[in-house]
């Protein structure tokens, strides 16, 4: 059995720019409203349900807060270094400077939807605890309705 959080309907959304540098039309500054979507895949336990629904969303609401209105910065690219309180990030030859306090550093090496999920779901494996009955757990991160990517880990 599975269950299903859609971000958009739980409202657990956020906007945010990012950059991808190798992508020809994705490596300028551009922003998008992006959704966190979760799948939960266990057996029922014995209150009859799989999982309590309130503390996922909650923890994802949490990350959606983190990550909305920032320029999403991807702390392992070696083009970005942090200079007091600005971020400087090389894309290519174009030289970004950055207040601080409008950035989130993440631990990924680009700004992508795919390492957004993969970002999401190993915050989640390592804040919330599952029930011995879930299987499964699977994030996705919508740039915009209709397109996103997945990302799953076995429990």
């Amino acid at each position: 059995m599975r269950l299903e959080i859609n971000g958009w309907s739980s409202k657990i959304t956020f906007s945010a720019t990012h950059i991808i540098p190798m992508h020809k039309k994705c490596g300028r500054l551009h922003g998008h409203d992006y959704a966190i979507n979760a799948k939960i895949t266990g057996d029922i336990g014995p209150d009859g349900v799989i999982m309590d629904f309130i503390s996922v969303k909650e923890f994802l609401r949490g990350i959606a807060a983190e990550l909305d209105h920032r320029v999403l910065i991807p702390r392992r690219d070696p083009g970005v270094k942090v200079n007091g309180d600005y971020v400087s990030y090389r894309v290519g030859n174009n030289d970004l400077r950055l207040p601080l306090s409008d950035c989130i550093l993440l631990d990924i090496e680009v700004a992508s939807a795919e390492t957004l999920s993969e970002f999401v779901l190993k915050r989640m494996l390592e804040k919330v605890r599952f029930p011995e009955n879930v299987r499964m757990i699977e994030i996705g991160v919508d740039e915009g309705r209709g397109q996103g990517a997945w990302t799953s880990s076995d429990l």
